[in-house]
């Protein structure tokens, strides 16, 4: 999962660094309390967004949790803006999720400076995802149709159609989320927490 502020550069230039710094800190925090309660981990900050994964054997549950922690990131945004609104104009973020096998785990630089060790994803199914974040617009959480295939009936979604993606062989099957949970019966997650 990507998590992209829409409109930071704008941003950047309106609010000093120390409020900007502020901003990004406040809403990242309340972003990464949400991915950990829904069983992922932020591996990445890059400026004014955020990378999330979540790992597991079962792609069903894993895009099941993704797609809760986006939704309740989305929600926690709104509130936050409601309780910060006179520090800055309202934050929208938008937000990327695809789900596949990628090769996870610690990746070492090393350079004559010395080595740098990062915990890291590399593959296709990080790429996808940034390229659905970049894609999306005015607080869309868009999703692969490979994901959306994994989580029948849990969502309501809006097939946008096919897409090309920079730097993606093939069109990908893209999907809007639109609404919370259709069915939040226990089994729709296996006992995964609702979030309300």
């Amino acid at each position: 999962m990507f998590v992209d502020i829409e409109g930071c550069t704008r941003l950047c230039e309106d609010l000093p660094p120390h409020e900007m710094t502020w901003v990004i800190e406040t809403y990242f925090s309340a972003y990464l309390d949400i991915v950990r309660a829904a069983g992922g981990e932020v591996t990445e900050v890059l400026g004014d967004g955020l990378l999330a994964l979540f790992e597991g054997p079962s792609l069903r549950e894993n895009g099941a949790r993704a797609l809760l922690a986006a939704l309740q990131i989305r929600e926690a945004t709104r509130e936050l803006n409601v309780r910060e609104g006179d520090r800055h104009d309202p934050i929208v973020v938008n937000i990327g999720l695809h789900g596949g096998a990628a090769s996870v785990g610690i990746t070492c630089l090393r350079g004559e400076s010395g080595e740098r060790w990062v915990y890291a994803a590399t593959g296709p199914v990080t790429n996808i995802a940034a390229r659905l974040c970049a894609l999306a617009t005015q607080g869309q959480i868009l999703v692969s149709g490979e994901l959306a295939k994994e989580v029948p009936g849990m969502y309501a979604l809006r097939a946008l159609g096919p897409r090309a993606l920079k730097n993606v062989s093939g069109a990908v099957e893209v999907f809007e989320v639109l609404a919370r949970e259709l069915c939040l019966r226990p089994s729709a997650f296996n006992g995964f927490p609702s979030g309300r």
